[in-house]
């Protein structure tokens, strides 16, 4: 069974919840929006989140660095059967940190969540960036 363009619908804004969650540090609506069981990377190799808790420590974390104006999820491909929907995006987030210049993050974002019965929760989410030190049409860096 594929996605209904209502289920869809649904996905899409709870993406942007998250987006407009993070951009407010409102931590409460990110908090109800992920899972309990929420696992997921960021692009730090120390943003590893294994667990609820692990998450809100991350996002209070990113909201003390840095003062996030947008959050914009472009590209989007949503799937998935009705109890589950899987997501990929190309992701830019613009922020500034100390009230420096505004600066931006090109990232990709990968993201799978259930759908409760009641509304839809992010279960697992990855975002990361393209590796700078590898050539375009090149799968390895050197190559």
């Amino acid at each position: 069974m594929e996605l209904t363009a209502a289920r869809e619908a649904e996905v899409r804004e709870t993406m942007e919840a998250y987006a407009t969650a993070y951009r407010k540090k409102d931590v409460k609506t990110l908090s109800a929006i992920f899972a309990p069981g929420i696992s997921g990377f960021g692009s730090g190799p120390d943003e590893v989140i294994s667990n609820h808790n692990d998450f809100i420590r991350q996002i209070k974390r990113d909201m003390n660095q840095a003062t996030v104006l947008s959050v914009e999820f472009s590209d989007r491909k949503i799937s998935g059967d009705g109890r589950v929907a899987w997501a990929t995006s190309k992701s830019t987030i613009t922020f500034t940190v100390d009230g420096t210049k505004k600066q931006t993050m090109q990232g990709r974002s990968t993201m799978v969540l259930r759908n409760t019965g009641s509304r839809w929760l992010i279960e697992q989410l990855h975002f990361s960036m393209p590796y700078g030190g590898q050539s375009e049409g090149q799968s390895f860096p050197g190559a």
